[in-house]
């Protein structure tokens, strides 16, 4: 893509979230979005189809943003990398993140980590883990997804660096 695309699209989609702080997601339509973005119509379903996937690709991109040099292995999974990672990832998308809940869309675009997740564990040589990928994905994904969630929910009270320490002890219970 070129700069005025991307410049398009990353305005659409903080368009989005802009007016979802203001009202329902199901109530935005495309002339709204588009208004806030300062695009006309034609550029936005140049780049989208509708809201959803507007939203699809803002997860998309904070998620390949926070994610996208690492290969999804256990290895990376049970690093500390992949802690600071998952911080990093709700701590820099605190916005979207907050709304996404507050709107209840996470299903929407929950399985984005999922699929490649389990695609992973089902490659993994642990006999275990690659029969069960389902359960290895929320295993290593779900509980800090969840733990984030309850730091962002709570105001973000503790520094990203007290919150990979307070992970860390957990995993050594």
């Amino acid at each position: 893509m070129n700069k005025t695309a991307d410049s398009n699209r990353s305005s659409i989609e903080k368009a989005l979230l802009k007016l979802m702080k203001k009202q329902d997601f199901e109530h935005i339509t495309i002339t709204d979005i588009c208004r806030e973005a300062s695009v006309s119509r034609t550029t936005f379903y140049h780049h989208f189809t509708g809201a959803d996937d507007v939203l699809l690709s803002a997860y998309e991109t904070a998620h390949e943003l926070a994610f996208g040099g690492h290969e999804w292995t256990l290895e990376y999974f049970k690093s500390d990398q992949f802690i600071k990672d998952m911080i990093r990832f709700f701590d820099v998308n605190s916005d979207l993140m907050l709304e996404l809940r507050h709107w209840d869309l996470l299903s929407r675009i929950s399985w984005l980590p999922t699929e490649k997740s389990l695609h992973s564990a089902s490659e993994e040589t642990d006999m275990v883990l690659s029969k069960y990928p389902a359960y290895t994905m929320i295993y290593f994904w779900g509980s800090y997804f969840s733990i984030c969630s309850m730091w962002l929910r709570s105001g973000k009270k503790e520094t990203p660096q007290q919150m990979y320490e307070i992970i860390s002890y957990m995993n050594k219970l």
